[in-house]
């Protein structure tokens, strides 16, 4: 399992370094929330929620950003053995399905992500490594999860969005344009490998290839409020997030890789500047 850095998170974008992590219905049920509030280093929640649409909201009570994906485990792998495997960082971890999760939450804020959370177990991480050089979740940022039976839920159980981003190898297709303000949004992945969205505001009239050739530490940045986005999820996946832009222009892309030797998928092309208007 690889990991995102959330110091360089913005260079992780730009610096082909991969440290990134994982190597609607309008009859939709309503959703309950889940608050998951993130300090350095331990999240805070219930240890079960009922099975359903469930709306989570990373609050970042840290110095840190942090950010919170979900894997649900089959019926054959055990919380011990998973947990040990994605804190000893292996590449692929066996017998979990990442299922998405809240992107990035900088200091004092939040952000939320929408998800049909079937019955079973699950193990919950914060993929970010620190300056220290050690793993958020190595530092106690890791913690199963127990959802409930409940309700029957798929993706199509999802509230529907008047926009949609498809996640694919490797591009980022969007069905309608992004406006100013707050918005809900569909992501899915409907590609063949592991993706995520990590977006990002352009700051003044930065272009395309400043952004790629930025250390993620020169000032001025090209790149600012690094918040929010979809965590990482397989194929087949699907997830509501929350977005509340201000006007301008941003960059939305997928910083994994397909292997610990591949290019991040954003050098393959998946990344996509948008307008919010």
């Amino acid at each position: 399992m690889r990991r995102i850095t959330a110091s360089k998170f913005i260079a992780a974008i730009l610096a082909g370094a991969p440290s990134a992590i994982y190597g609607g219905s309008r009859n939709a049920a309503p959703a309950r929330t889940l608050v998951v509030t993130a300090h350095e280093y331990s999240f805070q929640l219930p240890d079960s929620v009922p099975a359903g649409v469930v709306t989570v909201r990373l609050v970042n009570r840290g110095k840190n950003a942090h950010q919170l994906t979900f894997a649900r485990l089959d019926d054959t792998s055990s919380v011990d053995r998973v947990m040990r495997s994605l804190i000893a960082n292996k590449a692929r971890t066996g017998g979990i399905r990442w299922v998405g999760g809240v992107e990035s939450a900088i200091p004092g804020e939040s952000g939320e992500a929408t998800l049909p959370l079937a019955s079973g177990r699950y193990v919950i991480v914060c993929a970010y490594e620190g300056d220290h050089g050690l793993t958020h979740m190595s530092l106690g940022m890791i913690r199963s999860l127990v959802v409930t039976p409940g309700a029957p839920v798929t993706t199509q159980s999802l509230p529907s969005t008047p926009a949609t981003i498809e996640l694919s190898e490797y591009h980022i297709g969007i069905s309608s344009p992004l406006h100013s303000g707050r918005q809900l949004v569909r992501v899915v992945n409907v590609g063949k490998q592991r993706h995520h969205l990590v977006i990002g505001r352009i700051v003044g009239n930065a272009t395309t290839d400043e952004i790629m050739k930025w250390d993620g530490k020169s000032q001025p940045a090209p790149l600012a409020d690094m918040s929010g986005g979809s965590a990482a999820m397989d194929p087949g996946q699907a997830a509501v997030i929350d977005m509340n832009l201000a006007p301008g222009r941003y960059e939305l892309a997928c910083v994994l890789s397909d292997s610990g030797k591949s290019s991040p998928h954003y050098l393959l092309g998946m990344h996509q500047e948008v307008a919010a208007r």
